[in-house]
């Protein structure tokens, strides 16, 4: 009884303590917002705690705003987490290779008559003006960093040019980067490097970076006596001032390559598709506007040796290809591509492929072929070497025919109908008639690896036969029953094309099919 008399006084003491805490916080408020304040310190010691055991994710919010859904691929892998496509390629990249580049000498350099003078990449130019120290004091106090780009990282897949860079170029590459896409063309580096330094951090960003078409060739950069940079200058082309339209129709004409491009079954067939589609929409023009950028060659439709790269290296990456802008000597500047496909890097040189005399006379070479008219220079003597076989166009010209080469026809003329051993008759010169012979040689062949050939008799028809391979079409048309005809379940087919005289097309499919 004690026990309870004792719990019940114990209760009611409680009770009368709450009462008068309660009543003495109702007549003076600081009491409480005090005890208040003691609860949340708590509470943001423990939260800050728990963040320092968390990794530092900065943000970039207008960087991303400036970009909007349209990051690179560097950056699109690393939100999604997915791991790039092209991972085998990657030993070949860089100093990881035990096989390098070797440039030709120039005095071997001897340049076709059909594409002489296709040339017009302008290289890197740099301005630089030494500054008083009183003027450098002025600018340090006036000029920010503007956007550092702390926190971005770049694939060495997609952006081989930032990897070939120390850890000080690599910051200012991010910063020049950063810089580029919300338009701020005058800032303090954040990392004072010599003028070669500084150049050749410029130069990676602008060969790393096609949707950057705003971008010129040039920048300027303010020194003071000591060395220290205080000033760079970046240059915009005139897209700058209406960026929003602009943007737009690179997008819009961008997307007309991806999307036709995306529903080929290989990356080697997605390259060729893009390869052709350029030679078929752009015109060689030396007067062409802002043709340095991939804009010239997108959305104007004329531009030179620079644009036609740009654009093929811009729409591959979309295409989530590894496509480099290469830079060197071909008899003057000239510039070209280097594609990643599954067995290597090839030689691309959309330029020069767009004449009379061939459309594929420089298409997935290796670098031995290239040894007689290109030459790299500068960072892009560090790219990978180009030795892939599995891809190498056969019937363009061939420098060194090496073991595992497929060979090829010297010259850059076109082979005739009597050179591969056809007439007329064989010529095909309707879809229906596509459709019947693609499943008469299927069916015949049966399931495993083979190649079969067509000869397509205007270039109307050929254009034809990429759509029904773009919207899948073709998969009705004949595969779906011929696949079933031979008992396969399962199918994939690269697609080569060869121009003959008189507008004929030699198209030949690799095929595999499996059960």
């Amino acid at each position: 009884m004690k026990i309870l008399r004792g719990i019940g006084y114990g209760i009611l003491a409680l009770l009368v303590l709450l009462t008068g805490f309660i009543l003495l916080c109702a007549l003076n408020p600081n009491i409480s917002q005090t005890i208040n304040d003691l609860i949340n310190k708590r509470e943001i010691g423990k939260q800050e705690r728990e963040e320092e055991a968390q990794p530092e994710i900065p943000e970039m919010p207008s960087i991303l705003d400036t970009f909007g859904n349209n990051l690179p691929p560097a950056e699109k892998s690393q939100e999604s987490g997915e791991t790039p496509e092209y991972d085998p390629l990657s030993d070949a990249l860089l100093h990881n290779s035990s096989d390098t580049y070797v440039a030709p000498s120039e005095s071997d350099i001897i340049i076709p008559e059909s594409v002489a003078g296709k040339v017009g990449y302008q290289p890197v130019t740099e301005n630089i003006e030494d500054i008083t120290d009183e003027e450098a004091d002025r600018l340090s106090k006036e000029l920010g960093y503007g956007e550092e780009g702390d926190g971005l990282d770049f694939d060495a897949l997609f952006y081989p040019y930032y990897h070939m860079l120390d850890d000080r170029e690599k910051h200012l590459y991010r910063q020049i980067y950063a810089n580029s896409l919300a338009f701020n063309k005058q800032f303090r580096p954040v990392e004072s490097l010599t003028e070669k330094g500084m150049y050749n951090t410029f130069m990676a960003v602008y060969n790393d970076h096609p949707e950057l078409f705003w971008l010129d060739t040039g920048y300027a950069a303010k020194f003071k006596g000591d060395g220290t940079c205080i000033e760079l200058d970046l240059t915009f082309n005139r897209t700058a001032d209406d960026y929003a339209n602009a943007k737009v129709q690179f997008d819009r004409k961008a997307m007309e390559l991806v999307d036709g491009a995306s529903a080929l079954t290989t990356d080697y067939g997605k390259e060729q598709y893009v390869h052709d589609k350029l030679i078929e929409n752009v015109a060689y023009q030396v007067s062409s506007k802002m043709n340095q950028s991939a804009y010239s060659a997108l959305v104007n439709g004329s531009t030179v040796c620079a644009g036609y790269s740009r654009a093929m290296q811009y729409v591959l990456m979309e295409l989530g290809i590894p496509c480099y802008y290469c830079t060197g000597y071909a008899g003057e500047n000239h510039a070209w591509n280097i594609v990643g496909l599954d067995d290597g890097y090839y030689n691309v040189d959309v330029t020069w492929d767009d004449s009379d005399a061939g459309n594929y006379d420089y298409f997935n070479k290796t670098d031995s072929d290239f040894s007689s008219t290109h030459i790299r220079r500068e960072l892009s003597v560090n790219l990978p070497p180009c030795n892939g076989t599995k891809y190498r166009f056969s019937d363009a010209p061939a420098v060194n025919t090496g073991e595992g080469s497929t060979g090829g026809t010297q010259g850059n003329q076109m082979r005739t109908l009597a050179d591969i051993g056809k007439t007329q008759d064989d010529v095909i010169n309707s879809l229906d008639d596509y459709y019947y012979d693609c499943y008469n040689q299927v069916r015949t062949l049966g399931p495993g690896e083979h190649e079969f050939e067509n000869l397509i008799g205007s270039e109307s028809l050929l254009n034809r036969i990429y759509s029904i391979y773009s919207n899948g079409d073709y998969k009705q048309g004949y595969m779906d029953n011929a696949v079933t005809a031979v008992g396969a379940g399962t199918y994939d087919m690269d697609l080569l094309v060869e121009e003959l005289q008189g507008h004929i097309f030699r198209l030949t499919h690799r095929i595999r099919l499996g059960y």
